[in-house]
């Protein structure tokens, strides 16, 4: 189901029955619903026609609403082992609720000539909220968003009182960096997504992207040798200043091979073993910087 009539007809070809967003109130009780918006943006009104489905979720307009990104998009949605993912999810929260010591990732060597790859550790809090999907399955009245599957996702918002889950030290080579809007981003908050999206095409074309953070806070954004520190900086709302607000463990790497970093996909997001978001995408962008080899371990040592 969807609100694009370019969409709905790729998504027949798949083999899904295309309904337009219009005909939501004709579903049955309990019908099994993936809902594609790439020209709206999700509000409790659509939530309200949905009430009695089970909604699968691909907010592609948050992201990038082009035609060629939204059938890229469709694909990976549909390639997408939900099995795996969940059980990935399942032994993250596991390991999550079980061990204290921090996580390390490591990558297997440099990710270009002159470049490191990535080495960072993420200590984590005694109580984590953990935003992730763990079952396969959707009941009658839920919604669940297609990122939910893809990773296990630990989020903050930097405040003097509140004490952080998470703090990451290290150097992360990322392949690929998304950009992102909340359906309830202000005037100030739009300005700022519009010239992320720019910022996200320049870094992308000098891949690897180079971040280093210290104590949870981005000292440093480098791409093919240019400082990007600053540009994030103003993207994301300097009020936040430069803290990581995300730490993502993506479990959706059965499509890693079929990624292109070049599309702006939350498909994308999750098909690494881990990203970090800065910004909420409502006062600034939120913009994850997806690594793409990397393999975690309990630990401090490397």
């Amino acid at each position: 189901m969807g609100d694009d009539d370019s969409l709905l007809e790729a998504a027949s070809r798949y083999g899904l029955t295309g309904v337009p967003l219009a005909e939501a109130d004709e579903l049955d009780d309990g019908a099994n619903v993936v809902l594609f918006l790439r020209n709206t943006l999700l509000s409790r009104e659509i939530r309200k026609r949905f009430r009695r489905a089970r909604v699968l979720l691909v907010p592609i307009s948050s992201f990038d609403p082009e035609l060629d990104t939204a059938l890229y998009t469709l694909r990976l949605t549909l390639m997408t082992d939900y099995r795996a993912a969940c059980e990935r999810t399942r032994t993250w929260i596991d390991d999550l609720g079980s061990r204290t010591d921090p996580v390390t990732f490591v990558s297997n060597g440099p990710c270009s000539a002159g470049e490191p790859g990535s080495r960072f550790v993420c200590k984590l809090a005694d109580n984590l909220t953990i935003d992730a999907w763990p079952s396969p399955a959707i009941a009658t009245g839920q919604w669940v968003s297609v990122g939910s599957y893809c990773e296990v996702a630990l989020t903050t918002r930097p405040s003097p009182d509140r004490p952080r889950p998470f703090t990451i030290d290290g150097t992360v080579a990322a392949a690929g960096v998304l950009v992102a809007r909340d359906p309830r981003f202000d005037e100030a908050g739009d300005a700022r997504i519009r010239a992320a999206h720019d910022l996200r095409r320049e870094l992308g074309k000098r891949a690897p992207i180079i971040l280093r953070l210290k104590g949870g806070v981005l000292t440093d954004l480098r791409a093919d040798g240019e400082d990007f520190t600053d540009a994030l900086l103003e993207v994301t709302n300097p009020a936040y200043g430069l803290h990581a607000t995300e730490l993502g463990l993506g479990t959706n790497q059965h499509v890693l091979p079929h990624v292109d970093w070049a599309f702006n996909s939350q498909l994308n997001e999750g098909a690494g073993p881990v990203h970090i978001g800065f910004g909420e995408g409502i006062t600034g962008a939120h913009m994850d910087f997806v690594v793409a080899d990397a393999t975690p371990h309990f630990g401090s040592s490397v």
